[in-house]
């Protein structure tokens, strides 16, 4: 008996931490109200598609609310929007392409924000200035009202699991060992190396998370 219940504990626990992984995508403490907007924008991938998506949600809301009682009608309501949601980025959803320009250099950064139906999303570089081997290897991160590539070099991609978990594709394969740094002018950057090999690193970023962290792989 005590083992069943240590199960369905353990279900629920599971279940409570995709929860909250899935909220703190749509809202991170300190978000301003025009993060949630964008973060939904870019998962629907198309402007028209997500408002119709959000007007057609307020209607079944209003409609649920109307016809049942209030627990069933928001468990409902969160179904249809959620379904409605997905529907609209299955149907409508287009990669965005975006360049900006990089501080101190005459080239370009474009890359292509793909935010799939699961929820992460990622960011690939299709070009950068001074990339080489030779060269430092270093990425710099807004984790604020959506994730983005401020700067970086011999960075191929960046997959955003959740806010503060990247996974960082290099341009070359690492042909030492290589240590990460972390570093923040908001103060100290605590952080966790979940995964590092010699084409790619896991990183999650502990509490308190800053806006805008800078990571400098270095050879060891």
């Amino acid at each position: 008996m005590a083992t069943g219940n240590n199960l369905h504990l353990g279900e629920a626990k599971e279940w409570f931490t995709k929860l909250k992984v899935i909220c703190a995508r749509i809202y991170r403490p300190g978000m301003s109200l025009q993060g949630p907007v964008q973060i939904i924008l870019g998962y629907v991938g198309n402007k028209n598609a997500a408002i119709g998506a959000a007007i057609l949600s307020l209607i079944i809301a209003i409609w649920s609310f109307s016809l049942f009682a209030t627990l069933f009608a928001i468990l409902f309501s969160i179904v249809a929007i959620t379904l409605i949601f997905v529907g609209a980025k299955i149907f409508f959803y287009t990669p965005e392409e975006i360049s900006i320009d990089i501080a101190d250099e005459n080239t370009i950064l474009s890359y292509v924000k793909d935010v799939h139906i699961n929820g992460e999303s990622e960011i690939v570089i299709h070009s950068q200035p001074g990339y080489g081997k030779e060269k430092n290897t270093f990425i710099i991160l807004q984790l604020f009202d959506s994730i983005s590539i401020l700067d970086c070099r011999n960075i191929t991609s960046i997959s955003d699991k959740s806010y503060h978990d990247i996974a960082i594709q290099f341009f070359h394969p690492a042909e030492n060992e290589y240590t990460i740094s972390a570093s923040s002018d908001e103060g100290s950057v605590g952080f966790e190396v979940i995964l590092q090999t010699a084409d790619q690193c896991r990183v999650k970023f502990l509490h308190p998370v800053r806006k805008i962290i800078r990571l400098d792989f270095m050879p060891s």
